[in-house]
């Protein structure tokens, strides 16, 4: 008869992420391999707590385009580089919630007392894996690649079922915007204080306990290299819209196409207490939702009311917001459906100014929550990301 498992809270003990480079053919981790890239990161998160690698049962590794140079389980490689041949590991896929929803199941998977300690994350290199390969009948040929880059969803929607097509989530983005309001110069000054808080956060070494320094054929990358810090309102309002012709969506108010990974070490009570393992936070609780496809973006909206009711709280108990700025039109929204006020919000700034690499952003959010509620001493906090396609990841964290 096997032995009963209780259940067990689950804890994070450790976080770290690299700095964000641009996805571009020049941008700071274009020469790394993705799998490179998410193992020198692993193995200094579980180095820095003095954890030994045998410890650790599984490796959970998002990854929003998993083909190429990210295919063939990502995960398991990252953990084979990192850790040798008996490290397990294992990729998934929610787009753009994919590292929060690795983190939600190494929590799920500790919490049953079937496993201790899991490593989970996110990598996605932009540069050398485009958005949307998994999805392009000829992106094996890169003489093709530019196809992948103008054409987007209508090439996309070539693979897809018939009824299940998809839309731009820029025209998403487009129609947020209509429905609720919201002007160009909105939009542009919250991307420039986005820019701006970042910059701030930046100078003054807020992110220096989240990044890790890594050398690469590049130099050192230790900053995040999407921030603009002497961006002005004028320049934004320059920019011609991305999606529409008389839109007021640009390049200037979405996330950055960006390379980088991410990583959380969640541990239960029985590894603390066997490994001697000092936690920094609590998982509290975690809710994923589908929403409408054509608007596809407006998932937090529903989604943090339903995670807060399963934590019994109300957006009043939380301290600090992280909303993935997948545009601005998505964060503004959120913010004006659900009250979160300003000074909580995305504190030091978001995907907008640092950048969204896929599979990494929901890990990374995690992070820079977490470190952001130690360096103000405050207790409890949201992330959330809507996803492509239409659906939304919230999870709630408290510190211990």
């Amino acid at each position: 008869m096997l032995n009963e498992k209780k259940l067990q809270d689950a804890y994070i003990i450790s976080g770290l992420r690299t700095a964000l480079g641009r996805g571009k053919k020049d941008g700071a981790f274009s020469q790394t391999h993705p799998v490179e890239l998410g193992s020198i990161l692993l193995k200094e998160l579980i180095r820095n707590v003095n954890v030994n690698p045998e410890y650790i049962e599984d490796v959970i590794v998002g990854c929003a385009t998993p083909c190429g140079e990210q295919g063939f389980n990502i995960g398991r490689q990252i953990a084979r580089k990192a850790f040798g041949d008996k490290t397990p590991g294992t990729q998934v896929n929610r787009l753009c919630g994919s590292s929060a929803e690795a983190f939600d199941i190494a929590c799920a998977k500790v919490m049953s007392g079937n496993y201790k300690l899991i490593l989970a994350g996110g990598v996605e290199s932009m540069s050398r894996v485009p958005m949307g390969s998994d999805m392009m009948p000829f992106a094996g040929d890169l003489k093709n690649i530019w196809k992948i880059l103008t054409l987007g969803p209508k090439v996309v929607n070539l693979t897809m079922l018939e009824g299940l097509e998809v839309i731009s989530m820029g025209i998403s983005g487009e129609l947020i915007a209509k429905k609720w309001k919201l002007s160009r110069k909105e939009l542009d000054e919250f991307s420039y204080n986005s820019h701006k808080k970042a910059a701030h956060a930046t100078s003054s070494g807020y992110f220096e306990k989240e990044i890790l320094p890594v050398k690469t054929p590049n130099g050192v990358v230790k900053r995040d290299e999407g921030i603009r810090a002497n961006v002005s309102i004028e320049k934004m309002l320059a920019l011609k819209p991305a999606f529409k012709f008389d839109g007021v969506i640009t390049a200037g108010n979405s996330s950055q196409i960006t390379d980088g990974a991410a990583g959380i070490l969640v541990a239960n009570e029985d590894a603390l207490k066997e490994y001697g393992l000092k936690p920094r936070a609590k998982f509290i609780a975690s809710h994923v939702i589908g929403s409408d496809p054509e608007l596809q973006l407006t998932g937090p909206i529903d989604v943090v009311p339903k995670v807060l009711r399963k934590a019994g709280f109300t957006i009043n108990d939380i301290d600090l917001f992280e909303v993935n700025e997948a545009f601005a039109s998505v964060v503004l929204a959120t913010q004006k459906e659900l009250n979160i006020p300003n000074e909580k919000l995305n504190v030091n700034g978001g995907a907008i100014a640092l950048g969204h690499p896929l599979g990494v952003s929901g890990a990374r959010l995690l992070v820079t929550l977490l470190n952001e509620l130690e360096r103000r001493n405050l207790k409890r906090g949201l992330s959330v990301l809507c996803i492509g396609g239409g659906q939304s990841i919230a999870t709630i964290i408290e510190r211990v």
